[in-house]
């Protein structure tokens, strides 16, 4: 049974995960928006599982449903104009849908935190660092103003931020865009949340201090073993972080599988656009990046389909008129595109990645050195 925080608020992280379940299942969810314009399918068929220890990078252009999902799943969706038209999502297998707004209170901050998109409109301009830090110690925790205070300080010291003694008692203005960025993370990380939702952590930050947050990230991780669900709109970013990668367009899933399966075997059109986008500055021959034509659909007048079809190069009549089911393969790779699964179509037209440019430099050699040995063969045998 759920035990009762200081605050007497639900408390789920000490609660074991039921055998056969996860720390997290997020099932068929569907977050619709109900508005004059029409119907918004923001969320329209999410499912992934997490547990502790893993990191999942959630990419997509932006409105294809990544942020909708967490904030789902914080339960911060104003009902209406949004509504849950199906699915499910569970916390060590309680349904965080069917919770009241008190005992997601409970959750929010102490087993599930969020890091937002923009920490300067995330902060309040008109209380300290430290007393934002320590607001959700005193509620979850039941810490003194003097125990927030401390505790606030050894957290803004584990995020790196210099002097916290005196950091502590300053205002979000005061702080540079990458220190607002560790605050939040430390924020975040106040009560060892089981899991951390991190929703474009690293945007606008220039690429050195990207970098910095990202590796702060994965320390903390290694350091409270939770789980981490990275939302980002660049594949790049979650390339040496992430276990699992789930890419999203238009509101659904279209392709999920492990970091490897992602980078080196993608197999819908999407994620080969997404790959292809992303710079390699190691190549001996400078290529141009191959944008995605065209503009994300409107999610009130999604395509008849295939959602990616009008953008898509390789889209059939089929594409057009039929959507895709999910093809699932044997390791719980899928996609949902009508040639994923043809292997032929797969390698005529996936981008090429550092694997395969090694395997034909390698048959290149090998072929250069037959060419050598056959002739020196014939006159060595006399023959041809």
């Amino acid at each position: 049974m759920a035990k009762k925080s200081l605050s007497n608020k639900v408390d789920l992280k000490d609660t074991p995960v039921p055998e056969g379940s996860h720390l997290l299942e997020v099932d068929d969810l569907k977050m619709y928006f109900h508005t004059q314009d029409g119907v918004v399918k923001a969320v329209d068929g999410v499912s992934y599982t997490l547990d502790r220890g893993e990191t999942l990078g959630v990419v997509g252009e932006s409105g294809s449903g990544k942020s909708v999902t967490a904030m789902t799943i914080m339960g911060l969706i104003e009902m209406p104009p949004g509504q849950i038209e199906g699915g499910d999502v569970r916390y060590r297998g309680h349904s965080l849908l069917q919770m009241s707004e008190r005992e997601m209170q409970g959750i929010r901050g102490n087993d599930i935190a969020m890091i937002f998109q923009d920490p300067m409109t995330s902060l309040n301009p008109v209380y300290t660092i430290g007393r934002q830090l320590g607001e959700g110690l005193r509620l979850h925790k039941g810490y003194t103003k003097k125990q927030a205070l401390e505790r606030s300080i050894e957290l803004l010291g584990l995020v790196g931020i210099p002097n916290p003694e005196q950091r502590v008692k300053e205002y979000p203005h005061q702080f540079s865009g990458g220190m607002r960025q560790r605050v939040m993370i430390a924020m975040a990380l106040a009560c060892d949340p089981d899991i951390l939702i991190a929703d474009e952590p690293t945007t606008a930050l220039d690429v050195t201090i990207q970098a910095q947050i990202i590796e702060l990230m994965v320390e903390m991780q290694q350091k409270n073993g939770n789980a981490i669900i990275m939302i980002t709109h660049d594949l790049g970013v979650v390339a040496d972080v992430a276990d699992k990668i789930m890419v999203m367009y238009a509101g659904r899933p279209v392709e999920f599988g492990t970091a490897e399966e992602i980078f080196y075997n993608p197999v819908h059109p999407y994620t080969w656009g997404l790959v292809r986008s992303i710079p390699e500055p190691l190549q001996d021959e400078k290529k141009p990046l191959t944008p995605i034509s065209g503009n994300p659909p409107s999610l009130v007048n999604v395509p008849t389909g295939c959602s990616f079809s009008p953008r898509c190069p390789y889209a059939t009549e089929k594409c057009r008129t039929e959507r895709p089911e999910r093809y699932i393969m044997e390791s719980g790779h899928y996609s949902t595109c009508h040639y994923s699964m043809d292997a032929d179509f797969v390698k005529a037209n996936a981008p090429e990645n550092s694997r395969t440019r090694a395997a034909a430099k390698a048959a290149e050699a090998a072929e250069a050195v037959d060419t050598v040995a056959v002739p020196a063969a014939i006159e060595e045998g006399g023959e041809a």
